[in-house]
């Protein structure tokens, strides 16, 4: 139904003739699959699946805790057996279906050694163990876009657990005993990544792979970026007078200069270049949010202009990014970053007015900012996909 309905699309816009119409219904009834059958094979599946683990439940207690371990170990075993033997005969979905079984039963693996020994230790302990020991297994065998992005969250989800020891690091390394790193345990994994990326997308056969997790990778920094702006123009709580402390920006610059620099050798200099300036601008905006949080703490009066002025930092930042995105061709980036600096005029607007009648008539003028905004991001996108064609 869908196919139809965008082949009369195409047929009506004179994209496409009769005869490729037919063509390509054609080729679609030759290769269509019988959903249904898929969706009652799965449901099967999982209720084997849910079935085995039930039984297995109720009588967790009384299987030996070797016997949990071999069977978890020999089912491990055999799910890399399947990886390697994929590997030779170079079948590429059982290799990655089985890389990511194999991923996911070394963490249980983990879990159940701790159980069964009763080992006392932190979450991110055993997180970063998982990590250790598959990500040379997964750089060797996976190279499509899904194991990536798991192996992403994993990295993300592993990092965020750590908070309290990295900022520990931080000061030990430093000999910082004051400030809160929170905004730098934001800023600093995007960094890591964009460089893990990079240096993954070098490798030919994971190119793809390595251009999701450069994708991936900005897209955190970004969001780390518009996180510590919006959080300190919040004024919340976790973050102490003492923020903003030189060793954070000092180590923020070291990690925004190891990114650049693996974008520099990364890319070709037409692609690096936007990058690299976004890298910058990301960099500066964290910056000035710290410093000027630290100003803001240090001065009483004065709440509505930093207010604005962090608005202001705000809207720059995503300008920015709907620059970098008209300037690389992603439509869908730049209609994100219009969009955010569409919203924060909206919430600048709302903060700048009070009382009732003040209300509605910023309701209305509010809609009015909305519809404006909406046709001029409409009209800068069709310009954007007019420069694009040849």
């Amino acid at each position: 139904m869908i196919a139809e309905h965008y082949l009369k699309r195409w047929r009506g816009a004179g994209l496409i003739d009769d005869a490729a119409v037919q063509r390509i219904s054609a080729w679609e009834a030759a290769h269509r699959r019988p959903v249904w059958l898929w969706a009652v094979s799965g449901m099967g599946a999982l209720a084997i699946g849910l079935g085995v683990v039930s039984v297995v439940a109720a009588n967790w207690e009384e299987i030996p805790g070797s016997a949990k371990l071999a069977a978890a170990l020999l089912l491990t075993a055999l799910c890399a057996g399947g990886v390697f033997v994929s590997w030779q005969r170079e079948l590429a979905w059982p290799r990655e279906i089985g890389a990511l079984l194999t991923f996911g039963l070394v963490l249980g693996n983990i879990a159940l050694i701790g159980q069964v020994y009763q080992l006392q230790s932190e979450a991110w302990q055993g997180l970063l163990t998982w990590l250790a020991l598959c990500t040379p297994f997964l750089a060797l065998v996976a190279f499509t876009r899904l194991v990536g992005a798991l192996w992403f969250a994993a990295a993300i989800v592993t990092w965020f657990s750590a908070d309290e020891p990295i900022e520990w690091l931080v000061r030990g390394l430093t000999g910082t005993a004051y400030g809160h790193f929170f905004p730098l345990v934001l800023y600093l994994p995007a960094c890591l990544l964009i460089v893990m990326a990079v240096v993954r997308g070098r490798w030919p056969p994971a190119e793809t792979q390595g251009e999701l997790l450069l994708t991936l990778s900005l897209a955190g920094l970004a969001l780390a970026v518009s996180a510590t702006v919006v959080a300190l123009n919040s004024r919340l709580d976790f973050w102490p007078a003492s923020a903003a402390a030189p060793v954070e920006i000092s180590i923020g610059a070291l990690a925004t200069l190891l990114a650049a620099a693996a974008l520099g050798l990364g890319r070709s200099n037409g692609q690096r270049r936007p990058l690299i300036a976004l890298l910058g601008v990301s960099f500066a905006v964290w910056t000035v949010a710290l410093l000027l949080s630290r100003a803001w703490h240090a001065e009483e009066a004065g709440e509505a202009t930093f207010e604005a002025v962090f608005g202001l930092l705000f809207i720059v930042y995503w300008s920015a990014i709907g620059w970098v995105a008209a300037r690389t061709g992603h439509r869908v980036v730049f209609g994100l970053a219009f969009a955010f600096v569409g919203l924060r005029l909206l919430i600048l607007y709302f903060e700048a007015i009070g009382g009732l009648t003040a209300t509605g008539l910023g309701l209305i003028g509010g809609g009015v900012l909305c519809l404006a905004l909406a046709w001029l991001g409409w009209r800068l996108t069709q310009r954007l996909v007019h420069g694009a064609t040849p």
